[in-house]
């Protein structure tokens, strides 16, 4: 009877305390739905066997680990006995994170779009047996998601044979448009101009951004314009750049006090963020403050770009150096509840408190009112860009002050309950911050920030990249998730940008990037068509990523990857013009959603914009910076060790020498340095020639609101071969 006894109390703990199958799953967004009482199952064979074999439909869930909606929709329903138990009646339910496994968000996420016109996290999905889907939405109040359910078992139940053909249907439509052939085209300068054109029609000419609410960043739209105001020198591009930079970083999307930027904003001033904060976010959006600053010397946008750096270095980085995926919109506040924004949000009163006499400047540059603009508390945000704000008025303090009081309210801020950190670590988003702290480390003189980006590029080929092939995601010390498409290229995009800025003669980075080119060739190219996403089918079937998400698309990242190494390693590679043709027609006829792709195409065809420059063949790097003042562009020329560039005057007709110019007026004589006199292996007469690197000045005189041009002719040789000569074109922006 004592052995009964014991063994019904085993039993009855066991289903008690009994966690479902995603307690053993690497990742924190499944391990956090461990303990619901709905019987969860990972996306695999076993959960998809198990529907078939039961004749059961299937509840597909996705979403991630900082979302606030997945939490609560979490607590109001896969928390509810009620509702969880008909779903382990009635349905097999699966969990998939979106971070982890980007393929099935992506197909998934265009059912619900395609079936509702609408789309977001958590994405709520209903599949037949054979998992081709019928029904979908996002976020279900308890309610309406007990009824939604009801009413498809209902439907399946007395209509089950029209609701099957109706799930084929849909699934053929939608692996046709995943799996589509591409119509080989090129990108012509018309195409490129409409598709500016189009989307300076989508902008917020008050507000900047495009659309009204919800406002998200659309950073690779942005880059695309910056890109392409470099290159036209289009003034309408730029301003809608910076109107759009201006109106974010005075904007609470911006948190002003400890540096970054949440995911997006909720009403059309910028004012009201959903505040979970993504590194994929601070990468993006650090870079288009850099070369927004690199353009026009706005010290805002330094600012802003800055406080992004040190924020991701502070609080997003791991002790290895890799950097985390997320924080949540969530945490405690003051009662123990969980609150939306609850860490960001301010009183008076608690300004008061923190900073005593000094709170009244803060209060008054940062709106903090009385009732507030949230929930009875203010989210900060200024009415004119920060140090405009802090340096015009009587009562504003000095900006020195100024860093002082935020940092005192920072201090403040870390004594309340933080939100979590997703602690995984996601190759492509790393890739991404990596490729920004690279380019921060030049603009921003932060030999820190260059550090910090090797020292990350390093820990993923060492823990990422085991012999079996790259991991995308690295969570509590283990990495696995076969890589994608994206990953690949995010990667080897990372060791170009490592080259580009920070490559001495003892780095291979390029060699690293071309053998991560070629695995990615080999695992995902198509003859003619578009680079598939995985190296297997999963899902609705084979998919080719063409449209941007958080970061740019797979397809975009490779364009990019194989286009660079070809400039810069001086070869004519057959892939990336085959590339490009594939990805042509698709760009043009959606230019917002492939913004990106158009990018990597130009890229391909008219090579590098920006602040740094590298010539065809990778032989010299160039970097442009404005002096004191404004009134002279810096250049610094590099070449590469073995390499020189012909002077101005190289003393045998054969060379192209070196020749600047601002706008069509070549520079005096004595802009250029001085040249070396050498003989060299391939000229029986002395060359005049540079072999170590030198800074040329430009003098600038601004007028109205265009741009002006310089623009740098040199040839690189070495001791057998020159190479084509190369124009390099900088702007700099009033």
């Amino acid at each position: 009877m004592r052995i009964f006894l014991s063994l019904l109390l085993i039993l009855i703990a066991s289903q008690t305390f009994a966690k479902n199958r995603l307690a053993q799953e690497s990742s924190p967004y499944l391990q956090q739905h461990a303990d619901n009482p709905v019987d969860w199952y990972p996306w695999g064979p076993e959960a998809l066997e198990k529907a078939k074999a039961e004749g059961k439909m299937i509840f597909l869930s996705i979403g991630y680990a900082s979302c606030h909606w997945c939490h609560v929709m979490e607590a109001e329903s896969f928390e509810d006995e009620e509702i969880a138990a008909y779903l382990n009646e009635h349905f097999v339910s699966i969990k998939v994170d979106r971070e982890r496994r980007p393929d099935l968000d992506e197909q998934f996420m265009l059912v619900t779009s395609a079936l509702t016109g609408s789309s977001g996290w958590p994405n709520s999905v209903f599949l037949t047996p054979d998992a081709e889907p019928f029904f979908a939405g996002t976020y279900f109040p308890p309610d309406a998601f007990l009824q939604t359910l009801e009413t498809i078992v209902d439907v399946w139940k007395t209509d089950n044979a029209a609701l099957r053909t109706e799930a084929f249907t849909i699934s053929q439509r939608l692996r046709d448009y995943l799996d589509q052939t591409s119509v080989l085209g090129d990108v012509t300068d018309a195409d490129i101009n409409a598709a500016a054109t189009a989307m300076l029609g989508n902008l917020d000419d008050f507000n900047g951004g495009f659309g009204t609410a919800p406002k998200f960043p659309r950073e690779n739209v942005l880059l695309f314009l910056l890109d392409q105001a470099e290159r036209s020198g289009d003034t309408a591009l730029m301003q809608a750049v910076t109107l759009t930079l201006d109106g974010m970083v005075r904007g609470g999307i911006h948190d002003h006090v400890g540096g970054g930027f949440h995911r997006y904003a909720t009403d059309p001033e910028w004012n009201i963020p959903h505040f979970e904060k993504m590194l994929y976010n601070q990468a993006l959006i650090g870079r288009i403050l850099l070369r927004a600053y690199s353009a026009t010397s706005n010290p805002d946008y330094a600012r802003a770009a800055t406080r992004t750096m040190d924020y991701i270095l502070r609080d997003m980085r791991s002790p290895e150096g890799a950097f985390y995926a997320a924080q949540d919109a969530d945490s405690l506040n003051a009662e123990g509840q969980d609150q939306e924004g609850a860490f960001y949000l301010w009183t008076q009163e608690q300004v008061k408190q923190t900073l005593g006499p000094e709170a009244t400047a803060i209060i008054d540059v940062f709106n903090i009112t009385k009732d507030g603009n949230f929930e009875g508390a203010s989210v900060l945000h200024t009415s004119e860009t920060p140090l405009k704000a802090i340096s015009g008025g009587d009562g504003m303090i000095a900006q020195r002050s100024f860093r002082g009081l935020l940092g005192m309210l920072n201090n403040a801020r870390n004594n309340r309950a933080k939100p979590l950190t997703d602690k995984k670590i996601v190759l492509p988003w790393n890739a991404e911050m990596i490729i920004t702290l690279a380019e921060a480390s030049r603009v921003l003189g932060r030999a820190d920030y260059g550090e910090a980006a090797v020292q990350a590029t390093e820990f993923m080929l060492q823990n990422m990249w085991p012999d079996d092939g790259l991991k995308r995601i690295l969570y509590q010390g283990a990495a696995n998730t076969n890589a994608h498409l994206v990953d690949y290229a995010a990667l080897g995009r990372a060791l170009l940008a490592l080259d580009d800025y920070l490559g001495g003669a003892d780095s291979d980075w390029l060699g690293i990037a071309d053998k991560l080119a070629a695995d990615m060739l080999t695992l995902f190219s198509d003859e003619g068509q578009a680079m598939r996403m995985n190296a297997q089918t999963v899902g609705l079937g084979p998919m080719r990523p063409l449209d941007d998400n958080e970061i740019a698309s797979g397809n975009a990242q490779a364009l990019e990857l194989l286009a660079g190494l070809d400039r810069r390693l001086a070869r004519t590679g057959e892939a990336a013009p085959k590339l490009a043709a594939a990805l042509a027609v698709d760009a043009i006829n959606a230019p917002g959603q492939r913004a990106a792709t158009l990018v990597a195409i130009e890229t391909q065809r008219n090579g590098l914009t920006g602040a740094m420059q590298v010539s065809n063949g990778g032989a010299v790097r160039v970097f442009a910076s404005l002096g004191p003042k404004g009134k002279q562009l810096l250049l610094s020329v590099e070449p590469r060790e073995g390499w020189h560039i012909n002077a101005h005057k190289p003393l045998e007709d054969y060379l192209i020498g070196m020749e600047l110019a601002v706008g069509e007026t070549p520079a005096p004589l004595t802009a250029y340095p001085k040249a070396e006199i050498k003989e060299l292996g391939f000229s029986n007469k002395p060359l005049s020639l540079y072999d170590t690197s030198f800074v040329m000045a430009a003098p600038i005189v601004k007028t109205g609101d265009k741009p002006v041009t310089v623009r740098l002719t040199l040839q690189a040789c070495n001791d057998e071969v020159c190479l084509p000569p190369d124009d390099m074109l900088f702007r700099v922006w009033p």
